[in-house]
C-alpha cells in the first residue's frame, strides 16, 4: 500500500494521538484520484465521508443557468474532509467534489464511523465544529453576496436614470452653450462670463456621464495633457469659490511644483471639485481647505486638506465603495467612488489620511511616466 505522511493538524482527528489514528486507519480504505476526476456528484448517494491525506479538492454546487455550469464553493486541502452531509442526514449529496490534483483520500464510510465516534467522541466534536465554521463561512458568503446583489441592482438603477438624464439633458444643455457662445459675440466685454457658463454646462454633462460609465463599470482611459499648475488651480478656485459665498471658508493653495505635469486636467478636476465640495459641507460655515502638491520620484501628489470634524471610523474601511455616506440627506455615495476609479485609471491612487485631533486629508498620487 501506498504509504503518505498524515497531515499535521488533521481537522478530523484533532485530539487524538497518533497511535490512535493509526490504529483504526489501518481498517480503512484509501483511495486515489486523478487531477480532474470526479470524486463525488451532486445529488448522487452516498454513505462516505473523505479525509484528504494530500492533493486540494474542489466543492462545487451546479447552476440553473449553463454559463458557468457551477460555482466554486470552496478549496479543501489536506487534513480536510468532506462528504460528511450525506452520513449526517441521509439525503443526496448536496455538492460535488472535483481532485484538483493528484489526491490520496482515506475513505470513512458510516457504520465506521459511527462505531469510532463510539469509541473516541472527539471525532464528532470536531465534525460538528468543522460543520459550524463551514455555516458561519457560508453565512458570510451569503451576506457578502447580497450586498453585492443589491449594489449591483442600485447601480444598474442609477446607471438606467443617468442615460434617461443625458438624453433628457443634452438638448438644453446645448441650447445653453449655443446661447453663451452668442451673448459672448453679442457682448465682446462679458466673455470671461459667456465662458464660465459654457465651462460649467460641460462640465454637468461629463458629471453625469462619469456616474453612467461607473454605473456600467465601464474602464475610460484618461486623455493625458500638459497641465500647468498654477493656471489649473487658479481655474480650480474661480470654478468652486462662488459655490462658498456668505460662508467663512477660505481655500488655500500651495503649488511647490515647478514644472508641467501630466493628467487628463478635465477629470481629475472632477475629483478635486468633489474632493472640495465634500469638505466644504464637513465644514459647515467656517474653515479651511487647503491643497498642496507635491512632485517626488516621479509621482505627482496633490493633498486636500481641511479642518472639518473629520470622518468617521466606522466608516473609513468602506470610505471609497458605492453608497457610502455620512450626514448627507441628499448624497448618492458615489462621489468617493467615482473619484477612486478615475484615480485607478490614471494608474495612481487615491488614499483617506486622518487627522488628528480633527480634520480630514485626501492624497491624490498620479505617475508621471505619460511623457
Amino acid at each position: 500500500m501506498k504509504q503518505t505522511n498524515k497531515p499535521d493538524q488533521p481537522d478530523l482527528f484533532r485530539g487524538l494521538s497518533d497511535d490512535v489514528i493509526a490504529k483504526f486507519e489501518e481498517q480503512l480504505q484509501r483511495v486515489w484520484y486523478k487531477r480532474g476526476e470526479a470524486i463525488i456528484t451532486e445529488h448522487s448517494l452516498g454513505d462516505s465521508l473523505y479525509y484528504i491525506y494530500s492533493g486540494r479538492v474542489e466543492i462545487n454546487k451546479g447552476l440553473d443557468d449553463d454559463d458557468p455550469p457551477f460555482a466554486q464553493l470552496s478549496i479543501l486541502h489536506p487534513g480536510e474532509f468532506f462528504g460528511e452531509m450525506s452520513i449526517v442526514n441521509n439525503e443526496p449529496r448536496s455538492a460535488s467534489a472535483v481532485a484538483l490534483d493528484d489526491v490520496e483520500l482515506l475513505l470513512i464510510p458510516k457504520n465506521v464511523f459511527i462505531d469510532i465516534t463510539f469509541t473516541y467522541p472527539e471525532i464528532m466534536f470536531n465534525l460538528v465544529r468543522t460543520m459550524s465554521e463551514r455555516l458561519r463561512d457560508t453565512n458570510d458568503r451569503f451576506v457578502e453576496l447580497m450586498n453585492q446583489m443589491i449594489s449591483k441592482n442600485r447601480l444598474m438603477a442609477i446607471g438606467l436614470a443617468a442615460s434617461k438624464i443625458i438624453h433628457d439633458i443634452k438638448s438644453p444643455l446645448t441650447v445653453i452653450v449655443i446661447t453663451a457662445q452668442l451673448l459672448e459675440t453679442l457682448y465682446p466685454e462679458g466673455s470671461e462670463h459667456a465662458q464660465n457658463i459654457v465651462t460649467q454646462t460641460r462640465l454637468v454633462d461629463q458629471m453625469v456621464r462619469e456616474i453612467l460609465d461607473f454605473a456600467r463599470g465601464v474602464e475610460t482611459d484618461p486623455f493625458i495633457q500638459k497641465v500647468n499648475l498654477d493656471s489649473y488651480f487658479k481655474d480650480i478656485k474661480q470654478s468652486y469659490g462662488p459655490s462658498l459665498k456668505g460662508r467663512d471658508i477660505t481655500i488655500n493653495i500651495e503649488n511647490k511644483v515647478n514644472e508641467a505635469v501630466y493628467f487628463d486636467l478635465h477629470r481629475i478636476k472632477r475629483v478635486l471639485m468633489n474632493l472640495l465640495r465634500n469638505s466644504a459641507e464637513a465644514l459647515a460655515d467656517k474653515g479651511e481647505i487647503n491643497i498642496t502638491a507635491t512632485l517626488s520620484a516621479g509621482w505627482l501628489q496633490i493633498s486636500v486638506i481641511d479642518d472639518g470634524p473629520g470622518i468617521p471610523e466606522s466608516i473609513r474601511t468602506d470610505l471609497f465603495k458605492p453608497f457610502i455616506t455620512y450626514g448627507k440627506t441628499n448624497s448618492t455615495g458615489l462621489g468617493l467612488a467615482i473619484c477612486k476609479k478615475i484615480i485607478s485609471e490614471h494608474k495612481g491612487r487615491l488614499e483617506y489620511i486622518p487627522i488628528q485631533p480633527y480634520g480630514t486629508r485626501f492624497d491624490i498620487r498620479i505617475p508621471q511616466n505619460f511623457k
